[in-house]
């Protein structure tokens, strides 16, 4: 369904409703993404619904979860990749990189039903032939009037047959699901930021509690971060145990406000998977960078800068 309105020219353009698939959800209640339009070449709005209970990305603080803002952008990926470059369905796609930074004050829950709109610019837009091999969006988020966020991000774009060779024996959906290590212990929920053991992505390291180490605790049976079946561990798993880290360091009180990641490698289900945090550094007003690095085989696969105030 699309119906028309007018861009800041007066020209007619065409709102979309998002379906389902384009975010590659399973469980619709877990669509957050409503509508889309070109504003202007390259350009788009995206507005989104955000649930103020929601069963995993809960607010704290009288603020929404920051990591909603990062899943709603993750959602955007695919929409945008389908509904304006023409991917078919089997396509994939991949962070390379993903930062965001809000400002608390303007991340409050209000009792009204306030709409999220994202302004997406896209750049850097790739192509291999005719096939759309990937870009890169920056984007402002609005939660009402108010200018709540700022988000970056770079992505690829890849043939499903291309995936099968980059991904070798791992893109056998059954084979990784077999093959993934059993679920480590957790930590307790209140360091890092959680009140139930399920939601808990971090293990104490080997060989006990060490600070600023732990081993990323992976449950496939969780209906979030796993809504469907997957070969590798979810990028959203990624931020959850940075968020998860940088609470354990920064201790009671510290709410994460923006992070830095890349990601530089796929990180498997079968191997030990470690978490390891830096020393935090001030960022003055009362903020701290906090840097993480998550490893694999010894050989660092994605890391992370976090910001807490």
């Amino acid at each position: 369904m699309s119906v028309s309105v007018l861009s800041r020219d007066a020209r007619p353009v065409q709102q979309s409703q998002v379906h389902q698939w384009q975010v590659h959800k399973l469980r619709g209640e877990e669509v957050l993404l409503t509508s889309w339009l070109e504003a202007s070449p390259n350009q788009y709005v995206v507005t989104a619904r955000w649930p103020k209970g929601h069963d995993f990305y809960r607010s704290a603080g009288g603020s929404y979860d920051p990591l909603l803002l990062a899943e709603t952008v993750r959602q955007t990926v695919p929409l945008l990749s389908h509904a304006v470059h023409d991917v078919p369905r089997e396509y994939k796609q991949a962070w390379e990189d993903f930062s965001f930074a809000v400002e608390p004050l303007a991340s409050l829950v209000t009792t009204g039903e306030d709409e999220v709109r994202m302004v997406v610019s896209c750049s850097d837009v790739i192509r291999r032939g005719a096939r759309f091999a990937g870009m890169t969006m920056d984007i402002d988020v609005y939660l009402g009037k108010r200018l709540m966020g700022i988000a970056h991000t770079r992505f690829n774009n890849q043939p499903a047959a291309i995936y099968r060779r980059l991904r070798g024996s791992y893109a056998d959906l059954d084979a990784a699901q077999e093959g993934c290590l059993p679920v480590g212990p957790p930590v307790d929920p209140h360091r890092v930021g959680r009140d139930r053991v399920e939601d808990v992505v971090l293990s104490p390291a080997l060989g006990g509690e060490r600070p600023g180490r732990w081993l990323l605790r992976v449950d496939p049976s969780h209906p979030v971060l796993f809504d469907h079946v997957v070969d590798h561990v979810p990028g959203m798993l990624l931020l959850e145990a940075a968020r998860q880290a940088a609470h354990d360091v920064a201790g009671p009180g510290a709410a994460v406000i923006g992070m830095k990641t890349d990601f530089i490698r796929y990180v498997e289900f079968d191997a030990p998977t470690v978490v390891v945090a830096g020393e935090p550094v001030s960022a003055g007003t009362g903020r701290r960078r906090i840097p993480l690095r998550v490893e694999q085989h010894g050989v660092q696969v994605f890391t992370a800068e976090v910001t807490v105030h």
